[in-house]
């Protein structure tokens, strides 16, 4: 937006996965979140601002504001499997049936993948936090070898079983799905299981990550660390409000 626009405002809630503030250009200031949108309408003036003001969790304010862009994040909703959806449920609530409760994440998979009571409905691409064209086909791999017979999923207890330690482990939302630094252990879980059942029918076995993807992964985040420097990544508390437009009121 930095090249079209005259000022540009991010405004975050100092999230661990923010960028640092100065890799934003120059015309754009990161602020603090979002306490309200005053006086707001519908249509805006003729010049295509919007007539209202923005104020902010410290009391400042924004107006003039031509464009407000909303990113939330990802909402997981599966609006062709509507008799899956418990909307109102709260999330530490979900029963062993359903898929979506509040969003953050889809309930009662089994390695992310296999729907627990019925592992005729599957999901590839589930997982956050990962490299995902190489992981989407390895799961791929998996589900072909359950599919194709020479793979065995555990029995429905055991899956629940599974299921159940993940969830103490990592705790429901979002981070339930995160394979952040644990994506090359779960594609070795994931062969090491096909790869296994596989020998009783000869099949070929498969191989992980190629040493030249190791290599690319180690190199993307060596520059990581030289673009994020010594603070890493993480927003911290956004800074006083840098630039306000003088009309505010």
């Amino acid at each position: 937006m930095a090249p079209v626009a005259n000022k540009v405002f991010q405004s975050g809630r100092n999230g661990k996965f923010e960028l640092p503030a100065k890799l934003l250009p120059p015309n754009a200031s990161r602020i603090g979140p979002i306490r309200s949108f005053d006086r707001f309408q519908e249509d805006g003036l003729a010049d295509g601002t919007f007539p209202g003001t923005i104020t902010l969790e410290t009391g400042e304010k924004l107006c003039n504001i031509h464009s407000i862009i909303i990113c939330t994040g990802y909402h997981v909703t599966l609006p062709f499997l509507a008799p899956y959806h418990e909307d109102e449920t709260p999330l530490t609530e979900a029963s062993d049936t359903v898929l979506v409760t509040d969003g953050t994440q889809i309930h009662n998979l089994h390695k992310d993948v296999w729907y627990i009571p019925d592992p005729s409905l599957i999901f590839v691409g589930v997982p956050y936090f990962t490299a995902n064209f190489t992981l989407f086909e390895f799961q791929a791999i998996a589900v072909a070898a359950v599919l194709g017979g020479w793979a065995d999923l555990p029995a429905e207890v055991e899956m629940r079983r599974q299921y159940q330690e993940k969830l103490k482990e990592k705790g429901f939302g979002k981070s339930f799905h995160s394979l952040m630094g644990k994506e090359v252990d779960y594609v070795n879980e994931l062969l090491e299981w096909v790869n296994s059942d596989g020998e009783r029918w000869s099949r070929p076995k498969w191989s992980g990550h190629t040493e030249e993807w190791h290599r690319a992964k180690e190199d993307q985040m060596e520059k990581f660390k030289v673009l994020l420097g010594a603070g890493g990544i993480g927003g911290g508390i956004a800074p006083p409000l840098d630039y306000v437009l003088p009309s505010c009121s």
